[in-house]
Parts: C-alpha cells; sequence; structure tokens
C-alpha cells in the first residue's frame, strides 16, 4: 500500500462560518416571536386614572391584585399573601430598585389593597406606589 502524498499547501484550515450565522438567525428570530408572549400581564384589568406618575412598571417591582383574590408579582402568580414578601426578596435580589407598583382593578375592595400593602411593607420596601390609567387632556392627547 503506497501512501498518499498530499501537499500542505492545500489544506483547508478556515471555519465554516456559513451554519454558525444560519444558527444565530434562526435563535434570533425564534426569540423575537417568542419574548412578547412573556411581556404581557396575565389577567386583564381595569386600572384607576391620574393626570401624571412618578414611578413607571420599568423602575419598579410590579405586584398585581386581582377581583378573584390571585396575585402576581411581575409575570407570575403566587399562591397567596404569605409567598408575597419572598417574591419581592427575590425581585430585589435580581437587581430591581426596592419600589413596589401596585396594579389593583376598580373592582378591588380598597380593604384588600390596604391588606397587600401591609404585606409589601414587611418587606422592607422604600417606595409603594398605585399604576393608573393616564388621563386624556382636553385635547385628547395624553400627557
Amino acid at each position: 500500500m503506497v501512501p498518499l502524498d498530499f501537499p500542505e499547501d492545500n489544506a483547508i484550515t478556515e471555519i465554516n462560518m456559513t451554519p454558525l450565522v444560519d444558527v444565530s438567525l434562526v435563535l434570533v428570530i425564534i426569540f423575537m416571536v417568542v419574548v412578547p408572549f412573556f411581556s404581557h400581564i396575565i389577567k386583564p384589568m381595569t386600572l384607576p386614572s391620574a393626570s401624571r406618575a412618578a414611578m413607571t412598571e420599568r423602575n419598579s417591582i410590579s405586584v398585581s391584585v386581582f377581583p378573584d383574590g390571585d396575585l402576581a408579582v411581575g409575570s407570575s402568580l403566587i399562591a397567596g399573601p404569605e409567598q408575597l414578601v419572598g417574591a419581592i426578596a427575590q425581585e430585589i435580589a435580581s437587581g430591581k430598585a426596592p419600589w413596589v407598583m401596585v396594579r389593583a382593578g376598580n373592582d378591588v375592595a380598597h380593604g384588600r389593597v390596604m391588606d397587600i400593602i401591609k404585606t409589601i411593607k414587611k418587606a422592607k420596601i422604600e417606595r409603594v406606589g398605585f399604576a393608573v390609567q393616564p388621563k386624556a387632556s382636553a385635547e385628547g392627547v395624553l400627557p
């Protein structure tokens, strides 16, 4: 058997980038399609209205109080008020500011909201605000 003699000048030493680019583009498209589904609130609610807001949902931890008794921190439902302090602590540990935005619709009892705020205060929260719908100005344009 005669060994084959290949010249080393013709050796292919480059990496084919096409499959890497193809896989990267497919992953980007998948993330672009899937992410909006995770950024919506779990249940719809009608919020009260106000003319301006100092705290936004982007710079605070969102706690939603639903009329049927359910609670959510961010976009995940929690079992009840007993898990609220732990869920808020987990959000703060993930890097969010210690501010809570309470989202409660017009059909949630005020006493229930006050009980939730008392529980939030146990988590050593500095600021508590309420989510509202912006009021339309006289010209029909939102402020």
